[in-house]
């Protein structure tokens, strides 16, 4: 647990990759390949392609129609109380873990181990009359684009699947990862001394959620058009091992907002 060597200085790069639209019958890194080349860069040993969750899920067949989704009694009743499209809610029912409330538009759900609206579903650039769903495994998405990677450059590279969240209290999305392959997720700094001497006890830190939010920084969430980023000189702990949610998790009653969330539910219960 006690690192003797911190991670090095560096000087980071964020390379954004515009591709044109992707379609459900593209092979994604033959598009992000495309848009590499345009943008006259080359994949090198060490990088890291950052890959956009819903551009991969649409050629992973993840968009659903709309009008062949039947809401159920349930589905109905949270499209009423929070103003949604039935066919959405029904969809959320069908991918969340656990529904924890809503606001106007969007459901607080846990899928996978992550706090996230709507459980990933979403109609933001998807096609008239779809949703978009989260890839079935991030973690496999990730490990077969690295490894493909490999197979047609020859580079040994990190894969990240990032999406965007919203933290409590503060305004607007910061990246999250979803899946990673070739790199450490989380660092670990229990053990270490702070600058005055002090243990660190608890903290580790997010590297992959961190830079899903350098990424998402340049990828943007509209019609921006970039899909992936490369990730260039990231201060890593590069291997050859992929990870998912579970590496990146802790349980809801060591989470602070979650273990606060139900001691308040138990005691306006009481």
């Amino acid at each position: 647990m006690v690192h003797d060597k911190p991670f090095l200085v560096s000087s980071m790069q964020i390379l954004p990759i515009k591709t044109r639209l992707i379609i459900s019958s593209d092979d994604i890194l033959e598009v992000i390949s495309k848009g590499i080349e345009d943008a006259g860069l080359e994949i090198q040993d060490n990088d890291i392609l950052a890959v956009a969750e819903t551009p991969l899920g649409t050629t992973e067949g993840r968009l659903v129609p709309l009008a062949e989704v039947v809401p159920s009694e349930e589905a109905e009743k949270l499209a009423q109380k929070f103003d949604m499209i039935p066919e959405v809610a029904e969809l959320v029912l069908q991918e969340a873990n656990e529904i924890l409330g809503g606001i106007p538009h969007v459901l607080l759900t846990i899928k996978n181990n992550t706090l996230m609206a709507n459980a990933g579903v979403d109609k933001s650039n998807a096609p008239p009359g779809f949703a978009s769903l989260l890839p079935v495994d991030a973690r496999a998405s990730a490990q077969r684009l690295r490894n493909e990677i490999l197979n047609q450059f020859g580079k040994k590279v990190g894969v990240l699947v990032i999406d965007s969240r919203t933290q409590p209290l503060r305004l607007g999305n910061i990246g999250m990862a979803l899946g990673v392959a070739g790199f450490r997720p989380v660092a670990d700094d229990r053990g270490r001394r702070d600058l005055y001497g002090n243990e660190l006890r608890v903290t580790r830190r997010a590297i992959a959620d961190n830079l899903a939010s350098a990424c998402t920084a340049v990828m943007g969430e509209s019609n921006e058009s970039i899909p992936a980023a490369i990730i260039r000189d990231a201060p890593v702990e590069y291997v050859d091992n992929s990870f998912d949610s579970s590496e990146m998790w802790i349980s809801p009653s060591e989470c602070m907002y979650m273990a606060i969330f139900d001691q308040w539910k138990r005691d306006a219960t009481r």
